[in-house]
């Protein structure tokens, strides 16, 4: 099992240091196929560093009891911290990522036309949380070349305020200039959360006849909740996909 650093291989002791886990419980997660090991010609298993990496980014550092910026610090098979340059970007494939953002904007344009046409807007759109930031994702109602701009644009800030709001939050198109410098009516924007985890905000610009009615305002948060349910149900897929490619190459180097 020599490689190269990126390709070192942990027992179950050194595997379950890495990530913070009991050697219970880090068995368990094995067996409800979460975690991938191949064994040896003597029957041990071992796990490869990238596969540790690829499990810390599906289920999260938090989630699975390993410390802040375990995903960075997976143990070689000498129990050594391996270099982050090393193995940074092994376990995402960068296509598959390009897959999902591509397959998430198709998705939410789809789903937020509806919305737009329900509370009769003048637009909507959502914004996803990406690597910390909250990013442009889709819209409906909103030209190409606004898209382009708002993709190119740092967060607006009727969005970052909006995404740790518990309810949704009202704001001024024509004071915050967004969507465009022209923009006039009412705006609504609501968070997307799925449990407890922030995945970005949703924006909806309503007619200046009158404020948000609470009814407007409701049907403004379920859809925000529809489509955090979307967005993480597209990523969990993805997630899946992954695993068993991964379980698959590594079936098929034993």
């Amino acid at each position: 099992m020599a490689g190269s650093t990126a390709e070192q291989w942990l027992s179950v002791s050194e595997a379950g240091r890495a990530l913070g886990l009991s050697r219970t419980s880090l068995l368990a997660e094995e067996e409800a196929g979460l975690l991938a090991s191949v064994r040896t010609p003597g029957g041990h298993r071992r796990y490869r560093a990238a596969e540790l990496r690829r499990y810390l980014r599906a289920a999260g550092a938090e989630a699975a009891g390993a410390p802040v910026g375990a995903a960075d610090a997976v143990l070689d098979a000498a129990g050594r911290p391996l270099d982050p340059a090393a193995t940074r970007g092994v376990v995402v494939d960068p296509a598959a990522e390009r897959s999902l953002a591509l397959d998430l904007a198709t998705a939410l344009r789809a789903a937020v036309r509806p919305v737009a046409r329900a509370l009769a807007a003048e637009c909507a759109g959502v914004y996803l949380l990406q690597d910390g930031a909250l990013r442009f994702c889709a819209a409906a109602g909103v030209p190409r070349w606004l898209t382009e701009r708002l993709a190119a644009a740092a967060t607006p800030a009727p969005v970052a305020a909006a995404r740790d709001a518990a309810r949704p939050q009202r704001f001024d198109p024509a004071a915050a200039a967004f969507p465009e410098a022209r923009s006039t009516g009412e705006g609504v924007a609501a968070a997307l959360r799925y449990g407890e985890q922030a995945l970005g905000v949703l924006f909806v610009v309503l007619p200046a006849a009158s404020p948000p009615s609470p009814a407007e305002l409701r049907t403004v948060e379920a859809c925000a909740e529809l489509l955090a349910q979307a967005v993480a149900a597209q990523r969990r897929i993805t997630d899946l996909e992954q695993r068993l490619s991964a379980i698959t190459t590594l079936a098929a180097e034993r």
